[in-house]
């Protein structure tokens, strides 16, 4: 168990469930290390559950027992739902404590720029200046839940402490709330059915009121999320500082944005998730054509590799020497690398995503409504298919399993994708 509770983030917590439950939990996320799952959705399972624990503590006024997941009815379960579906129209769990638990923050300055007449005296004291500058190394650039920060800082009325921030422009909220979308919450149903499921097998329960749970339905859009052909050349082509010569921004000059040019070429010409595109190494590179990689699910599968991407990629990796001169690359380093304090850091996923918003917010051509990192591999399969080229092997490329994964991503009409079935499934045979 000590391994998997290494796995999971600090600011995952059980303190909601008994041992019992708590065990289970446990054994539940080892079953799904041995089904061979990514750490990725096994922490994501363990907030889902862990968040669904702390709402029954709040709802049943008592710390939550495996025999209560066991007689959970079925307004109980929805009652969940829809405060998870949108927490700030639920009526209840409304306390502030809760909201700021899960609400999440970044920090501005340790020096308001002007104090409110009433929190005068709050920052006149010296321990205000001195959570300030804990605060300052703490956040260290990244976004953090209110949780966190309440873990972090150990010290008394934190959430009244951090509104005081905020309102004094020390501290900005990240985002308001919004409804989850339909997708999510067919995505939490799922996590919830399997894990009790799961209990149910391991301890010999039977017809749980799980069963009587409907699926949630969504339509999947994309049409929000896919670049016009001619638009993402443009794009592309307007953060290339070695095309785009004449109205160039000086950040684009620097190894950072030659760095992010390479990931988003890489993205759109591949169709590579952005959390595959950064499992590669330096030893890695240069890529040949052909290149295998670990997907999703732990799943190998090829995928062509363009010479454009090599050369952005070289391109970046001798801009990067040539200004960090006491820099040295070895050959486990993450190819797409952050230079913080002189130490090698693995680029995230959210580093990718706040490049992709500012890039954006500065480009003047069309784009999608949705356009972030991921619609740069919708938009790879849609402008594949338009090509001409084969479904299964689009399906192949992206790496999903079925078919009906990847009719999601392309936005194929049902005829299209029942002319492949027809033609590919056996039981299809006799009737031609």
């Amino acid at each position: 168990m000590k391994e998997l509770e290494d796995l999971i983030p600090k600011s995952i917590k059980f303190h909601s469930a008994s041992e019992d439950l708590k065990e289970e939990c446990f054994n539940f996320f080892r079953s799904l290390e041995l089904q061979g799952k990514s750490k990725l959705t096994i922490v994501e399972y363990s907030r889902t559950i862990s968040s669904f624990i702390t709402f029954l503590e709040n709802y049943l006024g008592y710390k939550i027992k495996l025999i209560d997941i066991q007689n959970l009815d079925k307004i109980s379960i929805n009652s969940y739902l829809a405060f998870y579906r949108n927490p700030e129209k639920s009526s209840f769990m409304k306390d502030a404590k809760y909201s700021f638990h899960d609400q999440k923050y970044f920090f501005i300055n340790k020096i308001p720029k002007k104090i409110l007449d009433e929190d005068k005296a709050f920052f006149s004291k010296k321990d205000t200046l001195k959570i300030l500058e804990e605060l300052e190394k703490f956040f260290g650039g990244q976004i953090k839940k209110g949780l966190e920060i309440e873990q972090f800082l150990k010290v008394k009325n934190v959430y009244n402490k951090i509104e005081r921030f905020r309102r004094n422009g020390c501290i900005k909220l990240d985002k308001i709330r919004k409804e989850k979308s339909p997708r999510s919450v067919a995505r939490n149903i799922s996590v919830l059915r399997t894990f009790i499921e799961f209990l149910s097998k391991s301890n010999k329960w039977e017809n749980h009121a799980i069963k009587k749970i409907e699926s949630s339905k969504y339509t999947s859009r994309t049409d929000d999320k896919v670049f016009e052909e001619r638009d993402i050349i443009e794009f592309l082509n307007f953060i290339d500082p070695e095309i785009n010569s004449e109205n160039i921004d000086k950040k684009f000059l620097s190894w950072e944005h030659r760095r992010d040019l390479a990931v988003l070429s890489f993205l759109y010409s591949s169709g590579l998730r952005v959390s595959e595109v950064l499992q590669f190494k330096i030893e890695d590179y240069p890529f040949k054509e052909y290149t295998k990689i670990l997907g999703k699910g732990r799943k190998e599968r090829y995928i062509i590799i363009l010479d454009v991407v090599n050369k952005k990629i070289k391109n970046y990796l001798e801009n990067l020497l040539k200004n960090q001169k006491n820099i040295t690359l070895e050959k486990k380093d993450p190819l797409f690398l952050k230079y913080v304090n002189g130490l090698k850091k693995n680029l995230t996923s959210r580093d990718i995503q706040r490049t992709m918003k500012k890039l954006i917010d500065t480009f003047e051509g069309n784009y999608p409504m949705h356009s972030t990192p991921h619609s740069l591999r919708h938009s790879f399969a849609s402008h594949i298919l338009r090509g001409g080229t084969d479904i299964r092997a689009i399906q192949e490329l992206l790496g999903h399993s079925s078919l009906t994964s990847t009719q999601i991503y392309t936005e194929l009409n049902e005829k299209t994708l029942l002319d492949v079935y027809d033609k590919s499934h056996p039981h299809t045979e006799k009737d031609k």
